[in-house]
């Protein structure tokens, strides 16, 4: 076979993320209190509230919204960060390349090209900042929750596979005119 013609999965990078409770076996928390419906409710406006906050001003731009609740397969730009403690699970901010650069930018506060790492540093920045705020926004319930440091990832030939049994929280806004997403996959104990 021809190499140019052989299968170029083994490119591809998969991240498997796993958001599992490290409390002791048969504890309660205040999270496993709530009905399911009214948590995803809850978590939809807090994550909703914290991105638009941290994009008003970090960012300087307010976001607007989006009838798109389906986030995209693959992004330019991925950036994570792991919940745990009383809120177990990893929430995630995408976006496309010309929004993250526009995102450093501002951030930077500069019209002039911006290096890939300052991008990802912003981007990692930002997911840490909508984080902290969701965290705060729902502090009766993620009392003791505590946050990872950020992973950003680039490039579009990955796919990302949450390993949770929880709920996941899709919000999608657009900034710009371009469309980003938040996700929340939270684990039930």
């Amino acid at each position: 076979m021809d190499s140019e013609q052989k299968d170029d999965s083994s490119k591809r990078v998969q991240l498997i993320f796993s958001a599992k409770s490290s409390g002791p076996a048969g504890s309660s928390s205040k999270l496993d209190e709530l009905p399911r419906e009214e948590m995803a409710q809850r978590f939809t406006q807090s994550l909703d509230n914290a991105a638009s906050e941290v994009f008003t001003m970090m960012v300087g731009t307010p976001l607007g919204p989006s009838d798109q609740a389906i986030h995209p397969r693959v992004a330019d730009y991925t950036a994570m960060i792991g919940l745990a403690g009383d809120l177990c699970g990893v929430l995630s901010f995408r976006c496309g390349n010309n929004s993250a650069l526009l995102i450093a930018g501002k951030m930077l506060g500069t019209d002039e090209h911006v290096s890939d790492e300052c991008v990802r540093d912003a981007l990692g920045e930002i997911c840490n900042m909508v984080a902290g705020s969701f965290k705060g926004q729902l502090s009766d319930i993620a009392e003791k929750c505590m946050l990872s440091v950020p992973t950003v990832v680039s490039g579009k030939d990955y796919y990302l596979y949450p390993l949770v049994d929880g709920l996941r929280i899709q919000v999608s806004k657009t900034f710009e005119g371009s469309l980003i997403w938040m996700t929340l996959d939270v684990h039930n104990n």
